[in-house]
């Protein structure tokens, strides 16, 4: 099984307990802040990897650290994870988990791309746009990409929306390289 499938399996797993529990959306929470703390903190990393630490030492880490503060389920899941020794797929679990609960709820993921980090606003108009336009919510995610030089690519439903400088110079210069070259006779 690669690792994306393992995290998959997880994710979903994780999904089926919390609308179990109708948590999901505290188990997003639970499960991003689980990722965001095994990933930010070496030492904590190294000994949840670590074969020679005993799965009931890090059973104990895990409950003292996120016992109180993520939902029964992430900790089961997260506990679970490391036990078996897929701490490094903890990230990859809690992006999956966020994009089945998005497609459980009928919210569409748009991916956008732009130069610059998009302000309120703009997010906000771009995205009601794309929900009036699909007919369902959507939910962004945001991508800088300096090379695009300015303007906007939005993926969304397979198709893709590229209002790029980048694209559009590219589009004058191939205009212009096949055109002839010289004056008026």
């Amino acid at each position: 099984m690669t690792t994306s499938e393992i995290a998959r399996t997880y994710a979903r797993v994780l999904y089926d307990l919390a609308s179990t529990a109708d948590a999901v959306d505290a188990a997003d929470e639970g499960i991003r802040a689980a990722a965001e703390a095994v990933r930010g903190h070496l030492d904590l990393r190294t000994a949840l990897s670590d074969g020679g630490v005993p799965a009931e030492k890090k059973r104990d880490v895990l409950r003292e650290i996120f016992g109180e503060a993520v939902p029964p389920e992430v900790l089961a899941v997260v506990t679970l994870a490391v036990e078996r020794g897929h701490t490094e797929a903890l990230g990859d679990i809690a992006r999956i988990f966020g994009e089945i609960a998005e497609s459980e709820r009928g919210i569409v993921v748009a991916e956008v791309t732009t130069a610059v980090p998009l302000a309120d606003a703009l997010r906000s108009s771009i995205t009601e746009k794309l929900a009036a336009s699909l007919g369902r919510p959507v939910s962004l995610r945001e991508r800088v990409d300096v090379s695009i030089v300015g303007g906007v690519i939005i993926k969304v439903g397979g198709r893709v929306l590229d209002g790029s400088l980048s694209s559009q110079l590219d589009a004058v210069r191939a205009g212009l390289s096949t055109t002839s070259q010289g004056g008026e006779a």
